[in-house]
């Protein structure tokens, strides 16, 4: 692929960004990306910041009929009966969103796996797309479609569009980044600090999605959340390796375990704390980078002066790293001293 078009992909916060435009604009967008960095969820996350109940299709699995409905009789007439739980149409009742008690404002029509359907059902959906009818009905106006899959380039299994449908969408391709999975999904949902840590030191292993791969699985956003459902609070031992190669493939998995060890060897965050001073830094970087994120996961008001005393005795790599996270995991602490000395002597990369 050209240079050119790599300047367009976009990660997942201007991928965002990019579908809350399309939403406001009345256009309908089609976000594509390699399996398992975030499609679903993204959409998830803009139905919410507009308050609207999200009504999760897979297009991969829809017949044609779904489109424009069932036949159906009526006084002596027939007609095509949409159905019901997919396409709010004129005059439905807005929901009740469960969470607040509140009414949604409308509807997000999601088409996951959108370039897997049938051309069939493909051609079907031109009039959902452009008119936002589903037979002779009309969408509710409160109702916006979004649409999702995976690329045809990396083996998936999809169906290239029709020309007509090409130019029925916004197409908006997403790529991982490892920053904002961190700042993002990470560190505010309390992800095990020996993956923060291992993937801080080794970003690469966070995707290492390859068309051609042969092994059974592969890295990604995805398959991480599986591995931190597996440890957060475990023990990490050999005899669970084969396990998490099933998750994150063989030769990750047996990096992470290694890299696990050495939290077996990492001194305690309280002798640390009775001599931020002095205390030794470790030589070797896997025992740096497993110690600063046992200071992060340990940080508290009461100790962040002495942790963080230690911290700023630490190449500015791990500084960054370290209050980077800190501003995510402990954002009261963001008034503390510290974090101000910190933000004057680091304030470019803080702030990025």
């Amino acid at each position: 692929m050209s240079t050119v078009n790599n300047l367009y992909k976009a990660t997942p916060r201007t991928a965002r960004k990019y579908i809350e435009h399309c939403i406001k604009s009345n256009v309908v967008p089609f976000l594509q990306s390699s399996p398992g960095i975030g499609k679903s969820s993204l959409h998830f996350l803009v139905a919410e910041f507009f308050n609207l109940k999200l009504i999760d299709h897979r297009l991969s699995t829809s017949p044609p009929e779904d489109m424009s409905g069932l036949p159906a009789f009526k006084d002596g007439f027939a007609y095509f009966a949409p159905f019901r739980e997919l396409f709010p149409i004129e005059g439905t009742e807005l929901p009740v969103n469960p969470k607040t008690g509140q009414k949604y404002d409308g509807w997000m029509i999601f088409l996951d796996e959108f370039n897997s359907a049938r051309r069939e059902t493909q051609a079907a959906a031109y009039k959902l797309i452009l008119d936002k009818m589903v037979g002779q009905h009309k969408l509710h106006p409160n109702c916006v479609i979004a649409c999702a899959g995976n690329l045809s380039t990396d083996r998936a299994i999809v169906n290239p569009l029709g020309s007509a449908m090409q130019s029925r969408v916004i197409h908006i391709e997403m790529i991982v980044s490892f920053e904002e999975w961190l700042l993002d999904v990470a560190l505010p949902q309390g992800y095990d600090e020996r993956i923060i840590s291992f993937l801080s030191q080794h970003p690469e292993n966070l995707m290492d999605f390859r068309p051609d791969h042969k092994d059974k699985t592969f890295s990604c956003p995805r398959t991480w959340e599986f591995m931190d459902r597996m440890i957060n609070g475990q023990e990490v031992t050999d005899d669970m390796t084969g396990l998490y190669a099933g998750t994150i493939t063989s030769g990750i998995a047996v990096q992470f375990v290694q890299f696990c060890k050495v939290y077996d060897r990492i001194p305690k965050v309280s002798e640390i704390i009775a001599d931020p001073h002095h205390f030794e830094i470790p030589r070797e970087l896997d025992m740096v980078w497993a110690v600063t994120g046992a200071l992060l996961s340990n940080l508290t008001k009461d100790n962040v002066d002495k942790v963080t005393i230690y911290v700023d005795r630490l190449d500015k790599s791990m500084r960054i790293l370290f209050y980077r996270s800190m501003m995510v995991r402990h954002p009261t602490l963001r008034h503390h001293p510290a974090f101000t000395r910190a933000l004057t002597d680091l304030s470019r990369d803080l702030r990025a």
